[in-house]
């Protein structure tokens, strides 16, 4: 019998493994329709626009690039908030709790200092 407990034990993971069959004669069959269709002019690709692929490749390099600058802004302010609380765990070491009555006294300041601007 288990008795009941206020902290709860991870369980194991567990995953579904599908296998994969491969079916020759399934495969036979639809290169054969394929092939078919493509000598019949009923190929469902030949609707698409040939630079369609490309137009499609291109969109995903111009988004990386966005992606890649969104990661150095990202890098850029954790440096900034792991500066600033290196700061103020040095500045608590050295001064004391007077550290955080300046920053509160810092802070307005410097938002005061650019709406002015």
């Amino acid at each position: 019998m288990k008795l009941p407990s206020l902290v709860k034990k991870p369980n194991y993971q567990r995953y579904d493994i599908k296998p994969r069959y491969y079916d020759p004669v399934k495969e036979d069959i639809e290169n054969r329709t394929s092939r078919i269709k493509a000598e019949m002019g009923m190929n469902e690709n030949a609707n698409l626009d040939p630079g369609y692929r490309s137009q499609i490749e291109g969109s995903f390099r111009k988004n990386m690039k966005h992606a890649k600058n969104g990661v150095d802004q990202t890098i850029m302010l954790r440096l900034i908030i792991f500066v600033i609380l290196i700061l103020f765990v040095g500045g608590f070491v050295y001064i004391g709790k007077d550290i955080f009555y300046l920053a509160l006294l810092y802070v307005p300041y410097l938002i005061w200092k650019k709406m002015r601007k």
